[in-house]
């Protein structure tokens, strides 16, 4: 997509100057709530096609049928805390708007076609695909997952934003130095990595995806998924499930989710939630992908 932003979004690649944009995020007052709402969640309102997140301290965002995004800020916020939430959850509902599938994963290339891996935040999606950009991977799209059937009709991932976010424990098991990494926010220790000529810039196929969950177990477990389970995990595993109240929305998304779940493998990883034990998890999935 190309976007018209009244705040400047370093992590986003530049346009050209006559690129008529898909998307305007502009600053205006947002009112507390939204009229006619289908449904509320502790932080934000649905309608048929408006959601409404409100961020305490940060800012009011109104999201409105996958084409503006409106902002009114707080006083008190920055840049950055705006951006966080903004290309976060904010992006999430514009994309469901849009009619994409929409996952909570990161994503790597391998051998012209994608690799995802999904879980909840802070299973180690981020650092999974950050230890396999290091070993040569293009790494497509981190944390937030947009899937959507090309011309040919298979489901492929698309290129998310030249950045992985990690936490410094991870930068350190990366053998990454910290020096010169920008804070995403000023208050937390989780820093935005360029990956420079490790993103990959083209929509790639959906080959296999992969769930990660912790346990309190020392050896890794792999639990291939069938049939049903499959359709499952995607849903389980969609961006913000919650922002999809409205039934035309939600059907789309079944419809895609049903695709993705025919066309690529699913499997379970289960790791010791003690340690990451990356080197070992990386090697596991390789080997799991040759075969």
């Amino acid at each position: 997509m190309t976007i018209r932003s009244c705040l400047s979004l370093p992590e986003l690649l530049a346009a050209p100057d006559a690129a008529e944009p898909d998307v305007e995020i502009s600053y205006a007052s947002v009112p507390p709530k939204l009229p006619g709402a289908i449904a509320r969640g502790v932080r934000f309102q649905v309608t048929a096609d408006q959601l409404l997140l409100q961020v305490d301290g940060v800012a009011r965002y109104l999201v409105s049928g996958g084409r503006t995004i409106t902002i009114d800020r707080d006083p008190a916020s920055d840049d950055d805390d705006i951006r966080v939430f903004l290309l976060a959850s904010v992006f999430g509902a514009l994309m469901h708007q849009r009619g994409d599938l929409v996952l909570h994963g990161s994503a790597i290339e391998r051998a012209g076609q994608c690799v995802v891996f999904m879980g909840v935040s802070g299973v180690g999606k981020s650092t999974l695909a950050s230890a396999f950009r290091k070993k040569g991977h293009a790494l497509l799209t981190d944390d937030l997952c947009v899937v959507r059937p090309g011309s040919d009709g298979t489901m492929r991932a698309h290129p998310g934003f030249p950045q992985t976010k990690l936490w410094l424990d991870s930068l350190k098991q990366l053998d990454i130095s910290v020096e010169g990494l920008r804070r995403i926010r000023t208050k937390i220790e989780k820093r935005a990595v360029s990956l420079g000529e490790h993103f990959a810039t083209q929509p790639l196929v959906v080959k296999k995806l992969y769930v990660l969950r912790a346990h309190n177990r020392e050896e890794f477990k792999l639990t291939p998924l069938q049939g049903p389970e499959k359709f499952s995990a995607l849903k389980n595993n969609t961006y913000r499930f919650g922002f999809l109240k409205d039934i035309g929305v939600r059907a789309g998304h079944f419809q895609h989710a049903l695709r993705l779940a025919q066309q690529a493998p699913v499997t379970v990883v289960q790791r010791p939630s003690g340690s990451f034990k990356i080197d070992e998890l990386v090697a596991l999935i390789e080997t799991d992908l040759g075969e």
